[in-house]
């Protein structure tokens, strides 16, 4: 997860099989992501990314309380051409207040 101990930055990623949508695991995942870089690794800034179209993903990045930043264009070059990429994240005394 981590990118840089010395800035403390880190980004989360995962990966959930179609067949297991909509039960959750997505959002606990999440969760534990966040607490584990915030926690154990001491991290103060974690961010997360994910394609626009996917709009489940952006709800479970908003319901792990991470905050919406923008849009970075053409970050992915997928097999039916360029993607966008929304990026979220959640600064460290955030989360705090919230878990």
């Amino acid at each position: 997860m981590s990118r840089s101990h010395k800035q403390r930055q880190g980004e989360a990623s995962y990966i959930v099989y179609p067949r297991v949508w909509g039960q959750g695991i997505g959002t606990e995942i999440g969760r534990q992501l966040l607490a584990h870089g915030f926690g154990e690794l001491g991290l103060h800034r974690i961010h997360a990314t994910c394609d626009p179209r996917n709009l489940a993903s952006s709800r479970v990045l908003s319901k792990i309380g991470m905050t919406y930043e923008g849009r970075l264009r053409d970050t992915a070059l997928l097999h039916d051409g360029w993607r966008d990429s929304m990026i979220f994240s959640s600064l460290e005394g955030e989360w705090r207040s919230t878990a």
